[in-house]
């Protein structure tokens, strides 16, 4: 039985053109749920077409779950766009990194950086997490 530590994070400077949502869901070797997380970072609705970041916005944002003890975890992740890129010109937007760290007992068990289209964001599912087998 281990107790994990989820973040999410990104240097992105547009990161605030996206609302992410992370869920975790913690389980016992047989898969039976334990506790069932969820944290919510939303800059503003979607379709908010926006061309500055808001005010209040912290670009140091990290979203991050700390779970209780159990032997794995099943993560959803959702990069949802809501406003859309500042151009048209597809040579321009480029994919960005949004990394994911999961920490097992302190111990990192998943560090991994996922390429976000900037269009259409994604969603990132990690399947038993920190299972023995």
């Amino acid at each position: 039985m281990s107790r994990f530590k989820v973040s999410v994070s990104s240097s992105f400077e547009e990161l605030w053109r996206y609302n992410i949502v992370l869920v975790c869901e913690l389980c016992s070797a047989e898969g039976e749920r334990l506790e069932y997380l969820s944290k919510d970072s939303t800059v503003a609705p979607v379709g908010s077409n926006m061309t500055v970041p808001p005010a209040d916005y912290d670009v140091d944002r990290n979203i991050c779950c700390e779970c209780g003890e159990g032997d794995h975890l099943n993560i959803l992740l959702y990069i949802i766009p809501h406003t859309l890129p500042f151009t048209d010109d597809l040579y321009q937007i480029k994919p960005f990194p949004v990394v994911v760290k999961v920490e097992a007992d302190r111990k990192v068990v998943v560090n991994q950086a996922f390429e976000i289209n900037q269009w259409s964001g994604d969603n990132i599912a990690l399947k038993r997490v920190g299972a023995e087998n």
